[in-house]
């Protein structure tokens, strides 16, 4: 038994040997060193180095649901809406001798059908609507930004609310410079893309019984030849910030026809023409100011902001999608006269926005806006009926109330499912032409409900 334990340990320690030798033999090759991803603290939470470089990423995103009910006066309109909406950011920064160079992408996709959309605006009708859009990406360098961006008139723009209220909130091509201070104060100075904020309509008209009843002469806008030129002044600090912005905004013609139909039995006179190929520029003024309220609970806010505009709607809030779904009132940066000159129509804006945690995961935001608009005289006309009586027609004056709340709940960080309603008077001039299920009435004021559930993931 002595003599096969023997043989069997020689046995091994020969084959171990011979192994030793053989390896010793094979030429010798270094493992490629691994460069393992780095944190890169220096710029905040998320970022790290591009391996085999000195530049910092961050990668995130967003998820959104949404579910929605409004009030609809048309049958054929959706009043029950679903819509989904993904986005992915990248913000990518490198250090140079000169200063930081930042690139910043923002990318959206959404599907919904027509009571949802992602603006806020009332739509009417059915059907499903995809959409793709580059919300932001822009290149900031030394002070300079150039790109997509949100523009630099805006402050609040729709921070905490769900549905949109009368407030500035415009993503546009813009290049800027600014300047900053020291303190938290800073100045910036832009030339935007003005298609951007472009509000206009042609010849507003409608018709009743197959009868044309009238044709307001609006403003249809020529090409750009001039960019916008926004600017503004801004304190940040710990107490909070506040913001002064103005802006000047092209109001150019298009060289056409015009005309109002002839009516004389209801108060309808007849003209015709070219209207001239006068150039002439609309403006906007902005005064806007967040408080830090940790006296009340930490993290509380309240907003407010106060804008005039006057030929350049689109800075205090308004939109081409006009005012409520059912009442027939457009909107314009201009009209024309009975000449076919240019009159540019003016309007001031105001909203409020107060954010309260009840709770470190349970949070409410109470918010309002108003907004007036004053299309000039010679944008709308009264028109008397034998049936409906006597009511405004064309660009008529108007004023709207958003008031509303949501209440959100956060079971984890970025993660969140909230409630909100809305609730919108329309109050135009006089009485105006409406339509309900097809069916024409006169109104001297309209309202509306909404209600939205939203659930919510950032990443």
């Amino acid at each position: 038994m002595k003599l096969v334990k023997s043989l069997l340990l020689g046995s091994a320690a020969g084959i171990v040997a011979v192994a030793g030798a053989s390896a010793a033999d094979l030429p010798s090759r270094k493992s490629a060193p691994v460069e393992y991803v780095r944190v890169c603290s220096e710029h905040g939470k998320g970022f790290f180095y591009v391996p085999g470089s000195d530049t910092c990423i961050q990668i995130g995103g967003r998820v959104r649901a949404d579910t929605v009910y409004q009030q609809s006066y048309n049958r054929n309109a959706d009043s029950v809406g679903f819509g989904a909406q993904a986005r992915i950011n990248l913000d990518v920064r490198t250090n140079t001798p000169y200063g930081m160079v930042r690139s910043y992408l923002r990318y959206a996709l959404s599907r919904g059908d027509a009571a949802w959309n992602t603006s806020g605006d009332y739509t009417s009708g059915t059907g499903i609507k995809t959409g793709a859009a580059l919300d932001l990406a822009y290149i900031q360098f030394a002070g300079l930004t150039a790109g997509r961006v949100q523009s630099f008139f805006d402050f609040y723009a729709d921070n905490y609310n769900f549905a949109a209220i009368r407030t500035s909130d415009v993503k546009t091509q813009a290049l800027a410079y600014t300047a900053n201070f020291g303190s938290g104060w800073s100045a910036t100075i832009a030339i935007e893309d003005g298609a951007e904020r472009r509000m206009y309509n042609g010849f507003e008209g409608t018709s009743l019984g197959g009868r044309f009843e009238y044709d307001i002469p609006g403003y249809r806008s020529a090409g750009q030849t001039m960019p916008d030129v926004v600017g503004n002044i801004m304190v940040n600090q710990s107490w909070g910030a506040a913001q002064l912005s103005g802006a000047l905004h092209q109001v150019r013609p298009a060289f056409g026809s015009y005309g109002v139909v002839t009516d004389t039995a209801n108060d309808v006179v007849y003209s015709a023409g070219y209207n001239d190929r006068k150039t002439t520029y609309g403006y906007a003024v902005k005064g806007a100011v967040k408080v830090n309220l940790p006296f009340i609970a930490p993290g509380d806010e309240f907003w407010a902001e106060v804008a005039y505009a006057e030929g350049a709607l689109s800075y205090i809030g308004a939109s081409n999608y006009g005012f409520h779904q059912n009442t027939n009132v457009p909107m314009t940066d201009a009209v024309l006269d009975a000449n076919g000159k240019i009159k540019k129509t003016r309007g001031w804006s105001a909203m409020i926005d107060f954010l309260h945690y009840w709770t470190p995961s349970i949070r409410q935001n109470v918010f309002a806006s108003y907004m007036k608009i004053d299309t000039n005289r010679a944008g709308y006309d009264t028109y008397d009926n034998v049936n409906y009586g006597r009511y405004n027609v064309g660009f008529v004056p108007t004023q709207e109330w958003r008031v509303g709340t949501n209440l959100i709940w956060s079971p984890i960080k970025n993660f969140d499912i909230g409630v909100e309603v809305l609730y919108t008077r329309t109050d135009p001039k006089g009485r105006v032409l409406s339509y309900n299920n097809g069916y024409a009435k006169t109104i001297s004021s309209e309202d509306q409900w909404q209600g939205r559930l939203r659930i919510q993931r950032d990443f």
